[in-house]
């Protein structure tokens, strides 16, 4: 084990020089919270914004007139191929904040990742818990956007359902760029963390300012 870093039973990290320099641990899991309260709200804004513009500019682009629906759904299937192979970075990027600050800018998956490590002593639980609390709050963000694109179609003369369908295409591609975005984002905080005399990452999982394999130890 790499000095400055404590390894709790459940495999979630803390940091021992934290300790050394009296920082009560009630104190630091307060602010890990909050912080993870803010990140969610920020990232959920961001992730908002940038998708509905992506959805809007593909949408508003002449380069899709006249696409047929089949082709259309096509389309909108391979962006979400692009959106899930980015979300795997995150995912994995997300489990390394946790594991190294105690925060994540996805609050359920911190609920879930808190959650497992209190109620089993698997190291693997935690891992898994905070990527399915992760999968299923992204997943809910869709719903919006859905109803608005073929709400607008439904009641719309000039919007078809075609039309809503490269809508949500390009909301895939919008998310996908922030999903990615938050990954490097996540990696460059810890690489500096790291660098600055944070603690090291545990043997079993590849340093933070290294790319790693998506999901890598979510089996």
């Amino acid at each position: 084990m790499p000095p400055g870093v404590v390894e709790r039973p459940t495999g979630a990290v803390v940091e021992a020089s934290a300790t050394a320099r009296g920082t009560p641990e009630p104190i630091r899991s307060i602010l890990a919270w909050y912080t993870t309260v803010a990140a969610t709200v920020v990232s959920t804004c961001a992730l908002d914004l940038v998708a509905t513009v992506s959805g809007a500019v593909l949408a508003a682009s002449p380069v899709f007139d006249g696409m047929s629906h089949a082709v259309a759904i096509g389309f909108l299937a391979a962006t979400y191929l692009l959106w899930f192979a980015a979300l795997r970075l995150n995912l994995v990027a997300n489990w390394h904040l946790l594991e190294q600050t105690g925060t994540s800018t996805n609050l359920p998956s911190k609920a879930m990742f808190e959650l497992a490590r209190r109620r089993s002593s698997s190291p693997h639980l935690p891992r898994v818990a905070s990527a399915a609390a992760y999968l299923a709050t992204e997943m809910a963000k869709e719903a919006p956007y859905y109803a608005g694109a073929f709400g607008t179609a439904l009641l719309s003369d000039t919007v078809d359902s075609t039309d809503a369908l490269v809508f949500l295409a390009g909301t895939n591609i919008g998310a996908s760029v922030y999903e990615y975005g938050v990954a490097r984002l996540s990696y460059t905080f810890l690489g500096r963390r790291f660098r600055e005399g944070g603690p090291h990452p545990p043997p079993s999982q590849p340093a933070p300012h290294r790319d790693s394999t998506p999901l890598d130890g979510l089996a």
